[in-house]
């Protein structure tokens, strides 16, 4: 081909590109949802994208003209500055679904990115493997003998780098895959995740669901775990992850006074242990600026898991949230801060606890949900933890749950309480009816008042300072001054 047939040939390719599918793209913007370009302009710094493979296509024959990008956008361009790698399906483009070609493309981000460091950033829309490609030797072709990143490499926190994903459809196979892996996952209101959608399921089990039905975000978010925040728009996943990008940064200065007292937080914090308030009050005044985003906030409520930073760095904090249930942990929370510790621990980011916690829920419901096994999961995340742990007691600490949230013998490097807290294996009210249970009837009630004096007074965190149980006994209002200590020196 000769330079200007080439030419002709460059500025062609390009434009169809740009130009194929255009009803789709219409269609689709008509339902209020943003085009993947769109997005992908959206999350980066202008000027910053470096696309890989603008000119694939299908290798099949009968959609070779129908397949720009092979319905995928890949390539490489900065957020705020940080280099990022990015995958993104296109839904107009024969569904957003993958084949041979498609795969190829991903994996090569795939490995840029493990190479170079860089976060991957996946826009999720679409449906699966791409049918008849992925019939007889065109699954034989994607499933073969060499490595597919995209389903083994990805699942594995310690050998990629941070993975984002942002759901703003339904995503079906191996997108919802990603999600799940994922280290944050977003979802949009009206998107959806499975491992199959409604037209397969109903084919093979004779099951019908609705997309949302199936795995639209209040499943994903308050009964599986898959999703850590829901969003209403695309506009809106797209901030999201640029929020989680910045939370994650590189220690900086701190602007705000790493001394700042906390002079209300003993007002927030009712002295009656068995009065409830919003644990989230105590971290936004003991962040920097207020600077917290929580993650699964609709998921094993009882405990709250999130990114902070405070004294100038990123910390990942675990706290009890005595507006659930008192602050009482399920299985679903159990499962929650196991994830979460094995997250920081790979990213190596300081994790600091704050205890105000009745102990694990007990009874049937519980039992059925894994309780136990999620108690392992959790003792096996403590166990391997390498980061710099701080521990703060705010009111109580009872039962299994004060060791498997994090006390000197569990790992924490410091462990502080308030004056007014109180260690046990279980609420006094609670042992004085199980060692008064057999009292003479005309004795019980004042047997149970006594009993639960004995209880109190042996709990008090004074004795189990004065016997060096923990490190420190704190003013409240210090909190904040006593936390961005410990970590400047244990980090």
């Amino acid at each position: 081909m000769d330079y200007d047939a080439a030419r002709e040939r460059f500025q062609a390719e390009r434009t169809w590109v740009s130009t194929a599918n255009e009803k789709q793209r219409e269609k689709h913007r008509a339902k209020g949802k943003l085009h993947v370009s769109e997005r992908i302009a959206l999350l980066l710094d202008e000027g910053s994208w470096l696309e890989y493979g603008e000119f694939a296509r299908s290798s099949e024959p009968a959609v070779k003209d129908r397949s720009p990008r092979d319905g995928a956008f890949t390539g490489i361009g900065t957020v705020g500055g940080q280099p990022v790698a990015v995958i993104a399906h296109d839904i107009t483009t024969l569904g957003g679904t993958q084949s041979y070609v498609n795969v190829r493309k991903v994996d090569r981000m795939i490995s840029l990115a493990i190479k170079k460091g860089f976060p991957i950033i996946v826009l999720c829309e679409g449906g699966g493997v791409r049918l008849p490609d992925g019939v007889g030797l065109g699954f034989a072709r994607l499933m073969g003998l060499q490595t597919i990143h995209s389903l083994s490499t990805l699942a594995h926190p310690g050998i990629r780098p941070l993975l984002i994903s942002a759901v703003f459809g339904y995503c079906y196979g191996d997108q919802a895959l990603w999600a799940a892996y994922s280290d944050f996952t977003i979802m949009v209101q009206d998107s959806s995740v499975a491992l199959s959608g409604p037209p397969v399921l109903e084919a093979a089990v004779s099951e019908k669901k609705t997309d949302l039905e199936l795995g639209g975000p209040v499943i994903q978010q308050t009964i599986t775990g898959v999703a850590d925040f829901t969003v209403k728009t695309d506009d809106q996943a797209i901030d999201r992850i640029k929020q989680i990008l910045h939370i994650l940064r590189a220690p900086e200065m701190c602007s705000d006074p790493v001394d700042r007292l906390i002079h209300d937080a003993e007002s927030i914090v009712p002295h009656d242990n068995k009065q409830v308030y919003d644990m989230r009050k105590i971290i936004t005044r003991t962040c920097d600026q207020g600077e917290f985003l929580e993650m699964k906030a609709r998921y094993g409520t009882g405990l709250i898991v999130g990114l902070g930073r405070i004294g100038g760095q990123v910390v990942g904090i675990v706290a009890s949230q005595p507006n659930s249930a008192g602050g009482a942990v399920d299985a679903k929370g159990i499962r929650k801060s196991a994830e979460f510790l094995e997250f920081v621990n790979t990213r190596k980011i300081p994790l600091l606890v704050l205890q105000d916690i009745p102990g694990l829920l007990i009874g049937s419901a519980v039992e059925k949900d894994g309780l136990l096994k999620a108690v392992q999961a959790h003792c096996r995340a403590l166990e391997t933890l390498d980061v710099a742990m701080v521990t703060l007691i705010i009111r109580k600490a009872y039962g299994a749950a004060y060791y498997f949230m994090g006390t000197g013998a569990s790992g924490a490097q410091f462990v502080a309480a308030w004056p007014n807290a109180v260690i046990s294996f279980m609420a006094p009210e609670i042992g004085a009816y199980i060692l008064t249970k057999h009292a003479e009837p005309e004795k019980k009630k004042e047997a149970l008042e006594k009993t639960v004096t004995e209880l109190e007074r042996g709990a008090s965190v004074w004795d189990a300072a004065h016997e060096f149980w923990l490190d420190a006994i704190i003013d409240p209002k210090e909190m904040r001054k006593v936390i961005c200590h410990a970590f400047r020196l244990l980090s």
